[in-house]
Parts: structure tokens; C-alpha cells; sequence
């Protein structure tokens, strides 16, 4: 998995996927707010007029109801999770600050791309298609700068998982073709007619039930060591040199043929000078696992008492959904 691959996963608070929220993107106090002497800014009272429509006034108890259905299962999501983290960081005496919200921002920054300009682009287009205004923004990175600071203590990386994140980034790899049918019998059929000299892309392409038929079968480089493939894909893989084709294999509840096109040689880096950043991936990945534990325990013990039925209804549903995330 590549590091930019990593850039969700790191965002463990729960967070709807598609909604535009309030906050202006370049800092800038959002639309309706008012500052007092001090600086400080205030949200508007329920009944405060936000515009005018052809000269009518728009206020805010005419747009409660709409943002609600629109937002109000996330938004509630948001601060259940906020309040109890920080409730659950209070008694275990934990503060967060500036430095640990800054840490977070950086993490996802560099799961972005390794330029920062280009990473800070890339995190303006990904705060506007997930409706993070700088509020939202702000939250998301203090509960996540929260979460990692209980689970912390809990991970303990090795030397082994280090070798392992090592050989997993540039380790030797072989570069494949697949072909998923329902039946051994196409299976079957489909690895004579490739011996027999048909070409495999073209095989994949027509016959294969497998999302990579549409590139002829041809999937990212595997490595070894690389778990997301099963166990037994890799093994086969292991045992082809370029050109073979493996006999039928049970694969998820189908039957598959791989075909090895190359074998790639490892990349070379010296471990040493890469050990560092190993290291901290692996405890990047074993923390964010441990965070999204917390945060689904968090939300699924809190007490939380809805009166609005609209708002009650999309919490219910947005729990659920919470709760059944990986």
C-alpha cells in the first residue's frame, strides 16, 4: 500500500463524506458571524436575519430545519465523539495542545504528497469536497491529536514489524495478471486456451469477473510480505516464474488463474537509512488502528439524548453506521 493510500485511514474522527459545512477555507471568520471588541467571534442567534432574498430576509430558524437533514446526523456525530474524547482526556489527565494538532495536520499533509506545495493543494481540494471549514478542520485534528495520545502507551513497535514495513516498500515484487470465473470448469478451460497460446489480457478482459479485467487482469506489483493479497495468490505467485500460469485456485468463493508477467528486483535503499521512517509508519498504522477502536467505544457508549425527530432519526442511523465501521 502506498503512503498516499494512507491518507484516510488516518482520519479516524467520524465524518460524513460529501457535505459542504460552514468555516471559510482561508481562515477568514465564516458568513453570519459577528465579532465583539475582543476579537472573538459569535455563531447567530436562532432568529437573526443571514440574508436577503430579493429583499426578503433569510434567518437562521427558516434554514434550522434543512441543514439538519442535510448534515445533522454527521455534525451530531462530530460532537459526541468531541465531547466524550475530551471528557475521557480528563480524567486520564492528558492535555492536548498546539504541538500534537500541528503533528496531525503534518501527518496527513505528507500522506498527501511528498512537495509540501502540492500537499497543501491537495489538502484545500480534500477540506472542499468534505465540507471541513477551518471549525470543522479544527476538531477533526484536535480529536485525532486526542485519540492518539490514549492509545500511545498501547503500541510497541519491533524490529520485526520494521524489516517487515522494509521489505513491504522495497522488497522484491512480481507484477501479474488475474482472472476470477465462477466455475473450475471455465477455470479450466481458460488455462488450456492460455497455454495453447491465447493471450491472457485478452482472456481477463473478456471473461473475467475480477475488477482488473478491464486493464487485461494486470494488478499493482505484489510483494510477499503484502497481506492484503491472500495467501493463497502470493504462494502461487511464488512458485511461477515469468510466462506461467497457475493452476485453478479457490479465491473468495470464485476460481482463479494468475499469469506472472515479471519479476521486479528491490529498490536500492540501504535499510539503515530508511529505518526512521519505517519505524514511524508502523506506529503510525498500529496507532490509527487503536484510535478508531476508542472512537467507535466512545460513541457507543455515550449518552446521548436527541429531542429533535428529524435529528434523533439521522443519529440513529449515523450511530448504526458508526459503529459497524471497520
Amino acid at each position: 500500500m502506498s503512503a498516499r493510500c494512507v491518507l484516510l485511514s488516518l482520519i479516524v474522527a467520524f465524518i460524513g463524506p460529501g457535505c459542504q459545512s460552514g468555516g471559510a477555507m482561508d481562515g477568514s471568520p465564516d458568513r453570519g458571524e459577528k465579532s465583539d471588541p475582543t476579537g472573538k467571534t459569535s455563531r447567530p442567534r436562532v432568529s437573526e436575519v443571514l440574508a436577503y432574498v430579493a429583499g426578503e430576509p433569510l434567518t437562521t430558524a427558516e434554514l434550522l430545519t434543512p441543514m439538519i437533514e442535510a448534515v445533522g446526523g454527521e455534525m451530531l456525530g462530530d460532537r459526541v465523539l468531541h465531547t466524550v474524547l475530551k471528557r475521557r482526556l480528563a480524567l486520564a489527565e492528558i492535555e492536548i495542545g498546539p504541538e500534537q494538532i500541528e503533528t496531525e495536520r503534518r501527518l496527513i499533509l505528507r500522506s498527501l504528497a511528498d512537495d509540501p506545495d502540492e500537499a497543501a493543494r491537495l489538502l484545500r481540494e480534500l477540506r472542499t469536497r468534505r465540507g471541513w471549514g477551518d471549525q470543522r478542520f479544527a476538531d477533526l485534528l484536535e480529536r485525532n491529536a486526542g485519540l492518539r495520545a490514549m492509545v500511545a502507551d498501547q503500541v510497541t513497535v519491533t524490529d520485526g514489524a520494521v524489516q517487515r514495513e522494509y521489505r513491504l516498500r522495497y522488497g522484491p515484487a512480481t507484477r501479474v495478471r488475474l482472472i476470477t470465473v465462477s466455475s473450475l470448469r471455465d477455470a479450466q478451460d481458460l488455462r488450456r486456451r492460455a497455454e495453447a497460446g491465447g493471450s491472457f489480457a485478452e482472456l481477463a478482459a473478456l471473461h473475467s469477473t475480477d475488477p482488473s479485467a478491464a486493464a487485461g487482469g494486470l494488478l499493482s506489483p505484489i510483494r510477499e510480505d503484502d497481506t492484503s493479497y491472500p495467501d493463497t495468490l502470493r504462494a502461487a505467485i511464488a512458485a511461477l516464474e515469468p510466462g506461467q500460469v497457475s493452476s485453478p485456485l479457490g479465491l473468495d468463493g470464485q476460481f482463479a488463474l494468475v499469469r506472472v508477467e515479471e519479476k521486479i528486483a528491490g529498490a536500492e535503499v540501504e535499510f539503515d537509512d530508511v529505518k526512521g521512517e519505517l519505524a514511524t509508519a508502523v506506529r503510525a498504522r498500529a496507532e490509527r488502528v487503536l484510535m478508531q477502536q476508542l472512537a467507535r467505544e466512545l460513541v457507543s457508549d455515550a449518552d446521548v439524548v436527541v429531542l429533535d425527530p428529524t435529528l434523533k432519526a439521522l443519529w440513529e442511523a449515523q450511530r448504526k453506521a458508526l459503529l459497524r465501521q471497520p
